[in-house]
């Protein structure tokens, strides 16, 4: 008996020693890590370097003194970084996309660039370090999870939240490589904490959360990152023209039993001044049959403005053949100004439903506000 407790007491000995020494491994490869990506980690400020306004966290792309980040409420005014050494360096906004918040800025010095992986290689469970601001701590390391890929726009998503600052910090896997950077945070209800309102509103319409809307309630979902590959396409765009240009028909459409039907038009839009009326089924765009309303978008979005295609859609019995040219797509906010929040299954909206929008979001205010005051 004694031997069988001498044997068992060794083993849970051996077993602790080993477990220990994987644990001393394990955070002396983080610790390596963190000291390889750190510099190419930047802290991003606008104002006075003596009373500046924090606003998140940049990654060096070259050596050239690219920057990106992800564009909040960054102003364009005394923009600069912090490098992880504590150097102040001015800065310069060279664009930003304002579908996906990307923005590019420039400081006049050679940093060191992040190494890119191949985010396709990520599998669910990899260990994934988020190297960015946190609550004004600089250059703050935290450990998460991937957990997938989402199915709009082929986004990455975490296991867990991301912590306030940590906009644009950048993702990297367990050697060192950008996956991408943090994108946004998926929220909970926009209604949290909000009183009982019946409505069209409350009942039908969930948030969602973009690049130009901020929560400071019920933040607390899982991190979402946008790929290395996506945000270098924009990257690059944004350094070589100053901006990002996508392609723009001028149509409200839905999707009814999977089909594409025009609900409305804007006004001497691109749509509208080539004859394609409300209520034509869209079933072809440059010859090619479009699959859904989700890859539709993508494909006109896709189109440079001021090229001619051809769009197929069926009016009553008869196939139309109507030559357009696609127009350049206004800006977010002028395009679609409620656009974080979308019904379940549908992408755009008709002209009654963003007016009645927009009167329950102002009935939802002032509720708040009344709450607030109690």
């Amino acid at each position: 008996m004694k031997f069988i407790v001498r044997v068992i007491f060794i083993a849970l000995l051996i077993t602790s020693i080993l477990f220990s020494s994987e644990l001393n491994r394990l955070e002396k490869e983080i610790k390596k890590l963190y000291r390889d990506v750190s510099p190419s980690i930047v802290s991003i400020h606008f104002g006075s370097k003596k009373d500046s306004d924090f606003v998140g966290t940049g990654v060096v792309i070259d050596g050239k003194g690219h920057i990106v980040t992800i564009k909040r409420f960054l102003s364009d005014y005394n923009i600069w970084v912090e490098t992880d050494k504590g150097e102040k360096l001015d800065a310069e906004l060279l664009g930003v996309d304002s579908e996906t918040g990307v923005a590019v800025i420039k400081v006049k010095k050679s940093l060191k660039p992040v190494k890119f992986c191949n985010p396709k290689d990520l599998a669910p469970g990899d260990l994934l370090f988020i190297v960015g601001n946190s609550f004004g701590l600089k250059n703050g390391i935290s450990i998460s999870v991937f957990s997938g890929r989402r199915d709009d726009d082929d986004f990455l998503q975490l296991g867990n939240s991301v912590l306030p600052g940590n906009s644009g910090a950048g993702v990297f896997n367990s050697n060192g490589k950008l996956a991408g950077i943090v994108s946004f945070t998926l929220g909970t209800s926009i209604f949290y904490g909000a009183p009982e309102i019946k409505s069209l509103l409350k009942k039908e319409f969930r948030i969602r959360v973009s690049p130009k809307l901020e929560v400071s309630r019920g933040m607390d979902g899982p991190g979402v990152v946008l790929p290395q590959n996506r945000m270098m396409e924009l990257a690059n765009e944004i350094i070589k023209y100053g901006k990002i240009e996508r392609g723009w028909l001028g149509v409200f459409i839905k999707d009814e039993n999977g089909e594409i039907i025009v609900s409305d038009l804007v006004d001497d839009g691109p749509a509208e001044k080539c004859g394609i009326k409300k209520g034509d089924i869209i079933i072809k765009y440059n010859k090619k049959d479009v699959q859904d309303i989700r890859n539709f978008i993508e494909t006109v979005k896709e189109t440079k403005p001021g090229r001619k295609v051809q769009i197929t859609v069926k009016r009553g019995k008869k196939e139309v053949n109507i030559s357009v040219t696609i127009d350049k797509r206004p800006e977010e906010n002028k395009l679609y100004k409620f656009k974080e929040i979308i019904p379940p299954l549908k992408f755009f909206y008709e002209k009654d439903e963003l007016k009645q929008l927009k009167e329950e979001i102002e009935k939802l205010k002032k509720e708040l506000e009344k709450q607030k005051k109690n």
